[in-house]
């Protein structure tokens, strides 16, 4: 052969590598960690979510696989020790049910997905969406809309909850009010949602804010005596929501898997609770209707992006950074242009100088 033609056959041989790539999903495991938080105590959560993971998942899946596999169910995200995001990063947890600020933490932060959707029962009424909204009493004549509210003490709940706080937020800023600068007291209660329903009515706040429904289910008798700001009834996904609603819609509490799950447990998964409905003892134990395919997490990361709450790079596309469940709540607060935030000792002195709690 030529030396053209030498040249061409080395030019074809093959070249050896190593392998260059290496899998993100991980072999399959034996135990899957499914982690939870309900707005109550760690046992109660435990108790509401274990049958779903612990009977129903294992009594579907577990011997579908060879070798078979198993869930366990963890409560997550009541105090530090049980900071879903260090389990994350620790790869000690698979999958995360919870309410949806917190799941699109996760999928911004850590790239965990929504695996479905819950459909809540409540009242005998489904729906796969939440609302939020802002109660006062009937008798303070001097609030009637949201405008009445400049000057005024709000509680709200959870710095992470998207019906007690995110919703209501975006709300009031669309009507001029921003919760930072222009009321008189902000007051985080938390899951203390009773608490909240009590300071209304002796007076020590002006205007509350939780999910839609909960007035309804835990204080029936007290509605009449509250009234409901920006009072309506929408529609989310092509379906009527069955409360009234204050604020616009988001979806409902859901499960988020993470990306090492290899797919097929993944669909087994999500085939399984998709099965779900009122006949299932489990749902009974959760007040849900089932699940249904996963919405999207878009509006509400926009939500929290505005707020401050969820950082994301400057390409907008490679991730994000969530304000930590368990910071001290002053740091999680992100004033407007214009405004810088007060230490906390000048909070508290103010909140003496103006009689506030």
């Amino acid at each position: 052969a030529s030396k053209y033609g030498m040249a061409l056959l080395a030019t074809l041989s093959p070249l050896a590598f190593p392998s260059t790539c290496s899998s993100t999903v991980a072999p399959r495991k034996s135990t899957y960690v499914i982690g939870g938080w309900l707005p109550s105590t760690p046992q109660a959560t435990i108790d509401t979510i274990s049958p779903l993971v612990e009977s129903y998942l294992n009594r579907e899946l577990s011997l579908k696989f060879d070798p078979p596999i198993t869930f366990k169910f963890i409560a997550v995200d009541f105090d530090a020790s049980t900071y879903a995001d260090s389990m994350i990063k620790a790869d000690t947890m698979d999958f995360l049910y919870s309410y949806t600020g917190r799941l699109g933490c996760v999928e911004a932060e850590f790239g965990w997905p929504p695996l479905v959707t819950q459909r809540a029962y409540i009242n005998g009424l489904s729906t796969g969406a939440q609302g939020g909204i802002m109660y006062s009493l009937l008798s303070n004549t001097a609030i009637q809309n949201l405008t009445d509210l400049k000057g005024k003490r709000i509680g709200v709940g959870v710095v992470l909850s998207t019906n007690s706080y995110h919703l209501g937020f975006q709300l009031l800023n669309q009507h001029g009010i921003n919760l930072y600068t222009d009321i008189a007291q902000l007051i985080f209660y938390g899951n203390e949602y009773n608490d909240q329903v009590r300071d209304i009515q002796q007076g020590k706040i002006d205007v509350g804010m939780t999910a839609s429904s909960w007035l309804y289910v835990n204080h029936p008798n007290d509605i009449s005596t509250f009234r409901v700001l920006n009072a309506q009834h929408i529609n989310f996904e092509a379906e009527q929501f069955p409360f009234l609603t204050s604020t616009d819609l988001a979806p409902q509490f859901g499960i988020s898997v993470s990306p090492t799950v290899p797919l097929e447990v993944k669909e087994a998964v999500a085939d399984a609770l998709l099965r779900i409905n009122r006949s299932n003892p489990e749902a009974v134990k959760m007040s849900i209707a089932g699940f249904e395919s996963p919405v999207s997490f878009f509006k509400v990361r926009n939500m929290l992006q505005y707020m401050g709450l969820l950082e994301v790079s400057m390409d907008g596309l490679s991730g994000g950074k969530c304000t930590q469940a368990f910071e001290d709540l002053l740091h999680t607060i992100v004033c407007p242009d214009g405004y810088v935030r007060q230490s906390e000792e000048v909070m508290e002195h103010q909140c003496k100088m103006d009689c506030l709690p």
